[in-house]
């Protein structure tokens, strides 16, 4: 195994990883900023309201995306077991 095969498989888990935590991490920023305008627009200044809506959006999020997470993961370590064979021996990706 080469740096080059290393860098590929590091590349492809950081995207991997990136495309299935970004659905929950963008909704969690977008309910926290609306939060936020509503707090400064209404000057309710309560640090807790934040934790519930984005509770249940994150939830959400998680239960829409779930399945496609799992098929993502899943396709992943089908692939790893695939080409770890020709890793192990020095072959190419």
């Amino acid at each position: 195994m080469n740096t080059d095969q290393i860098g590929d498989l590091l590349q492809e888990t950081l995207t991997l990883i990136f495309m299935m935590s970004a659905p929950v991490l963008f909704t969690g920023l977008a309910v926290g900023f609306l939060i936020s305008i509503f707090q400064a627009a209404t000057q309710i200044n309560e640090v807790t309201l934040v934790f519930i809506p984005k509770m249940f959006a994150t939830g959400l999020v998680l239960w829409l995306a779930g399945s496609w997470i799992f098929q993502e993961l899943t396709n992943f370590f089908a692939h790893i077991e695939q080409i770890l064979p020709t890793l192990a021996h020095g072959g190419g990706l």
